[in-house]
């Protein structure tokens, strides 16, 4: 499982990063900077293309811009946890495919489906879930088991085992995401 940092540790890293690039570097990152606002107005729909915040980066300072807004469509390519996450994924799929041409419309429709498989898959397992506890608890519903200390250790038993269900398919999907992403990149 990956480290969980704080904002410090990471103001800190990235102090020490700047301390020891070149001026060369601290201008690519000043001009990725930029490409990841470009991305973020998309994304937040500011903007109704990626080309209109591309138009006045100059020529020789677009790639690093390309890859600021490379870096943030992509961190908004992620299974969703609910179905309001649906509009930002398909803008950052879109915004891909507007910056990426070909190479992303051939990924763009495998992603879609690993995206809509997920969301089945949990759906699925989900209302399995809800019926072996309907079964388990036995017509008890959730505010009298929340009652007393015994129902009270059955639901966060009964959660506990949801979570580790869930984590397995987050895993499992995310496994197939990545490569996806990778090609992307």
């Amino acid at each position: 499982m990956a480290e969980i940092k704080s904002a410090l540790e990471i103001a800190m890293e990235r102090a020490e990063k700047i301390g020891s690039m070149s001026k060369e570097e601290l201008e690519a990152q000043k001009w990725e900077e930029k490409g990841k606002k470009v991305a973020a107005a998309y994304i937040n729909g500011k903007s109704d293309s990626l080309r209109e915040g591309l138009a006045d980066i100059p020529g020789e300072h677009l790639q690093a811009v390309l890859n600021g807004v490379n870096d943030i469509l992509l961190r908004n390519i992620v299974l969703p946890r609910d179905s309001n996450q649906w509009n930002t994924i398909n803008r950052a799929m879109q915004g891909l495919i507007e910056i990426k041409g070909s190479i992303a419309s051939q990924v763009m429709p495998q992603i879609e489906q690993l995206l809509k498989n997920y969301e089945q898959t949990v759906n699925h397992y989900r209302q399995q879930f809800k019926q072996q506890l309907s079964q388990t608890m036995g017509g008890q519903d959730m505010a009298a088991m929340s009652m007393n200390q015994e129902g009270l250790k059955a639901l966060a038993a009964m959660e506990e085992e949801w979570n580790k269900i869930s984590a397995e398919i987050n895993q499992q999907f995310e496994q197939q995401l990545e490569p996806l992403k990778a090609y992307l990149r």
